[in-house]
């Protein structure tokens, strides 16, 4: 008797269940042989199941991805301080910034970042990144004023090079726009500052 048991090792089958099958390979549902019945809309649903559940699967991912990348970069641009210097006219003001959602990037780099005091581009002379935290960074700019004159209501519009990293597509290289509305009797507090992100193929 022991030796009968030990021809057939665990795992494989003995001739009293060849037709036995492992859990992994058994259908959820079998169809009738053609030349048995037809099947029916029941049996058919069920043996198609499978499909139609991974299709509609792949479609929700799909969504959530795309709607994840459509989605707003909630960055949000604060001006904590403006200094002035009237022998040189330039301005050096602080931002605080809320970070984007985490598939955006910003680059604090004079190199890259434009910047238009009312109706004139200025010059940008330092643009520091001083600080970083979880949810927000500092940073601060300083660019020459132009001929803008101290005291007037006025608009201040940056642009920071930016990158939009998606899900569906390759990621997308583009800048944020900030435009903050300065006006001479406000407070620091007051100035309101919104900002977006515009993709480059957007821009051709």
């Amino acid at each position: 008797m022991a030796s009968q048991n030990s021809a057939y090792p665990f795992g494989y089958s003995t001739p009293s269940d060849t037709r036995r099958r492992w859990w992994w390979s058994r259908p959820i549902a079998t169809l009738p042989a053609p030349e048995d019945r037809k099947a029916t809309s029941k049996e058919l649903a069920a043996y198609f199941s499978p499909l139609w559940g991974g299709l509609l699967t792949a479609i929700a991912m799909f969504l959530i991805f795309l709607f994840t990348d459509e989605a707003d970069p909630h960055a949000k641009f604060s001006i904590q301080s403006i200094a002035i210097s009237p022998s040189t006219a330039t301005y050096h003001v602080d931002f605080l910034v809320r970070n984007p959602s985490s598939r955006y990037s910003i680059y604090y780099d004079d190199r890259d970042a434009s910047v238009r005091f009312g109706h004139v581009n200025v010059a940008v002379f330092k643009m520091i990144r001083e600080r970083s935290y979880r949810d927000h960074t500092a940073f601060s700019l300083a660019f020459d004023a132009g001929e803008v004159i101290n005291g007037t209501d006025v608009e201040l519009h940056i642009k920071l090079r930016g990158m939009h990293e998606r899900y569906i597509d390759y990621d997308e290289a583009g800048h944020f726009d900030i435009t903050c509305h300065i006006r001479s009797k406000e407070n620091i507090e007051k100035i309101n500052c919104h900002s977006g992100f515009t993709h480059m193929r957007m821009l051709v």
